[in-house]
């Protein structure tokens, strides 16, 4: 089937782009972003998953007001015909100039939740080393993805208020990815559990800050022995001036965490990188998106990439200002930080996930 990607010139396989040259069911292209204050008075956060060997997209729009109140929005459709439309329901995803801008909305719906928003790219993009591994003899993973650092504008409606985003005052990351993923849909039958092995006795971090006109996007998988599993990563510059890309090649840890609970709270990390340069941040929690509210991890028994009928939505509003709620709902949070370097202060989230046993922190 054609679609309108086949228009350009970009090829690589002997075939259209309505199907990927894998048959795998875990095959999955990714799109989040994430934007904020640097008060804690709003985080949204939206993305949306393509199945195409599975004939599904999902999506999701989740707000956080004042650590008071998070908005949740997730949708599902039929991925065909509309292959080459990348929107569910109300919630949709423009790119508008590559790199530069793209625009994501979600319209009247019955969640008391909605926004028009600007992704405006200020960083030359972070290119990850890809991420492959095996289990039982089969692929689990074989992804690659990029992330961008920049600043947002529009407007945001959450129970009955509207707020207006600003590129003065807010900040925004976003990151695109694509290929085999573990973790998607229901599990297969009859076969081993390839996930369940690979994601024990580990902390996952992800983050990416912006200190002025330098931006880091960092993605460490470290094991409960402290063996590092993976280390991929940028120190990045505005994209007004020259494309400098300083890959990280090394990263010390000292997080805090809460009483009781596995919740990220402040941290410090030492970067190294492969000019010799290091960088000494220490970071602390200003708010948090629960990315449950969007699906990762699952929630309600529906995980990402879920068949959910020609199309499916569903929303609820969190108390986030009981802790208990902060723990149940726990699981990959975008941790909005505040980051020192030196004298200098910047903005940026964490994305801190222990599965125990990780002795280091205590668990």
């Amino acid at each position: 089937m054609l679609t309108k990607f086949d228009e350009f010139t970009c090829h690589q396989v002997v075939s259209t782009f309505d199907h990927p040259e894998s048959s795998d069911r875990a095959w999955t292209e990714k799109l989040w972003c994430n934007i904020h204050d640097s008060k804690g008075g709003l985080v949204l956060a939206t993305g949306f998953g393509i199945y195409p060997n599975r004939n599904v997209m999902d999506g999701f729009g989740c707000v956080n007001v004042g650590n008071r109140t998070q908005y949740n929005f997730r949708a599902s459709r039929e991925l065909r015909p509309a292959i080459d439309e990348i929107k569910v329901g109300p919630l949709s995803y423009d790119v508008i100039e590559p790199y530069k801008k793209i625009r994501i909305a979600l319209g009247e719906n019955k969640y008391d939740l909605g926004f028009e928003i600007e992704f405006l790219g200020k960083f030359h993009p972070s290119e990850e080393e890809p991420q492959y591994g095996r289990s039982y003899g089969r692929i689990y993973v074989n992804t690659c993805r990029y992330a961008q650092l920049g600043r947002a504008r529009g407007w945001v409606k959450a129970g009955g208020k509207k707020f207006d985003i600003s590129e003065d005052t807010f900040y925004g990351q976003r990151d695109h990815s694509w290929g085999i993923r573990m973790g998607v849909g229901a599990a297969e039958q009859g076969v081993q559990s390839l996930d369940i092995d690979n994601f024990l006795g580990m902390m996952i971090n992800w983050l990416t800050f912006q200190i002025g006109d330098t931006g880091f996007c960092l993605y460490l998988i470290e094991k409960a022995d402290g063996k590092i599993q993976r280390l991929t990563g940028h120190v990045t510059r505005p994209m007004d001036g020259e494309r400098v890309m300083v890959g990280i090649t090394g990263v010390e840890h000292r997080y805090k965490y809460y009483d009781g609970s596995m919740r990220m709270q402040s941290g410090e990390v030492t970067i190294k990188c492969e000019d010799g340069s290091v960088y000494d941040l220490s970071m602390k929690e200003i708010t948090t998106m629960y990315l449950r509210g969007g699906n990762y991890i699952g929630y309600k028994d529906v995980r990402h990439g879920m068949w959910m009928g020609r199309y499916w939505e569903d929303g609820e509003a969190w108390n986030i200002e009981d802790d208990r709620i902060k723990n149940e709902m726990h699981g990959l949070d975008d941790t909005v930080v505040e980051v020192r370097m030196g004298k200098q202060i910047g903005y940026g989230i964490v994305e801190n996930l222990i599965l125990p046993p990780f002795p280091k922190y205590g668990y």
